[in-house]
């Protein structure tokens, strides 16, 4: 009886949310496609051509920079998108003395659900730059650090504004001035929220995301927070389903720079973040030469991606479910046997495999394998130690990604 309630409840809950969740046109996958790696490219340049976005440079002087950013949000139906201005004072050897405003962005968007709940997703718009005698520079161009976060930003307010999707629950776009002389920012955003007892679902927080050299292996840092470790699984996941990006979670004596970006201000107010950062860190980092000829926009591109994958899941984007992955979960292909001691057989019906990759918890790859479009792999895990390892599965119309144990 316990377990028709609990069935009823459930259908009700379902039928209530979906009065409210209005179906996308559009699969997951089909919107991924339609993040674009020139609309990136385009509001990085833009950012870049402001010369220098140093907050203390000048007063005021990311004011125009902020504007900008409101004005693209606006574009995108974000009518709200407004400066939120706060007044610091302090100084260090680096940057001087600074008594002034400074300049954050926001802009809401309200869900259908009529909640509030909220996601964040977020970037810092200043940029610093110096000499190797950490003297200031008169530009500070900034591309990579951090263009490339508010063009992922900026990204997903067009791709939901372009492709009319609706989230149940409101998203704000965030861009944080003054975080590279100590989060200003984000500890201001955060800890007024925190103060107006505001419920914060998760903070998705971007910070140099386009150096990957060509010759390498596509990969991306997941700086992970205590009190979030399920968003860093979450984000995990996203990457390897839906990206050509390796994810490196870093243990934890890896782990420090987690404190150096905007997402360290909301776990300091116990919200949950999520941090991605280049696994190839940019060596013009802080100099004149951070410049837009510099990155990798294919790179780009799938971080955001994953950014859309988790934003899609946490506000409640209802989309149409992806047919052949829906049915590939659906012993589609099998996986076996599983728990394995050592051999792993894959099979399906009608697709055809190309590689396999084996990744650790961690996000590390154990194994890669090409297949040269066959109907069934054996492969060898013998070698692999105990523990839950996740095989990634390309297909010439597919990539799935399956849970397995060794034993």
């Amino acid at each position: 009886m316990k377990n028709k309630h609990i069935l009823l409840i459930t259908s009700l809950l379902a039928i209530c949310y979906g009065a409210f969740a209005q179906a996308s046109d559009y699969t997951l996958r089909e919107v991924l496609n339609k993040i674009s790696k020139d609309s990136l490219k385009r509001t990085v340049q833009d950012m870049q051509d402001f010369e220098s976005r140093l907050c203390t440079q000048t007063v005021g002087q990311n004011r125009q920079v902020a504007q900008y950013l409101v004005d693209r949000l606006k574009a995108y139906d974000i009518e709200n998108a407004r400066i939120d201005s706060f007044y610091i004072s302090g100084g260090n050897s680096l940057v001087g003395r600074y008594d002034q405003y400074m300049y954050n962005v926001i802009g809401d968007l309200k869900g259908i659900g009529d909640t509030d709940s909220t996601v964040i997703i977020g970037a810092h718009l200043d940029a610093i730059s110096y000499t190797t005698s950490y003297l200031l520079t008169p530009t500070a161009p900034g591309a990579d650090d951090n263009a490339t976060g508010c063009a992922v930003m900026i990204e997903m307010a067009r791709i939901i504004y372009e492709n009319n999707l609706k989230p149940y629950y409101n998203i704000d776009f965030m861009a944080y001035d003054a975080e590279e002389i100590g989060l200003k920012g984000a500890h201001y955003d955060a800890g007024k929220r925190k103060d107006n007892n505001e419920n914060i679902i998760v903070m998705l927080n971007n910070d140099m995301v386009a150096n990957q050299p060509e010759t390498e292996e596509y990969k991306v840092v997941l700086h992970w927070y205590d009190n979030a470790l399920d968003v860093t699984e979450k984000a995990r996941k996203a990457l390897i389903d839906y990206t050509s990006v390796t994810p490196y979670i870093p243990p934890a004596s890896e782990n420090g720079r987690r404190s150096g970006s905007d997402s360290w201000a909301y776990f300091e107010n116990n919200f949950k973040a999520n941090f991605a950062i280049e696994y190839y860190f940019s060596t013009q980092y802080h100099s004149v030469n951070d410049i837009i000829d510099k990155l990798n926009f294919d790179y780009c591109k799938e971080i955001a991606k994953m950014n859309f994958v988790l934003l899609a899941d946490y506000s409640g984007i209802n989309l149409k479910p992806n047919t052949i992955q829906d049915y590939s979960e659906n012993n589609r292909i099998t996986v076996f046997p599983n728990p394995t001691t050592g051999e792993l057989r894959i099979t399906n019906y009608d697709l055809r495999f190309t590689c396999i990759e084996v990744y650790d918890l961690y996000g590390k790859k154990m194994k890669f394998e090409i297949v040269n479009l066959k109907s069934e792999i054996v492969t060898d895990l013998s070698h692999l130690n105990s523990g839950i390892y996740f095989v990634r599965i390309y297909t010439d119309k597919e990539v799935v990604t399956r849970k397995i144990i060794k034993q």
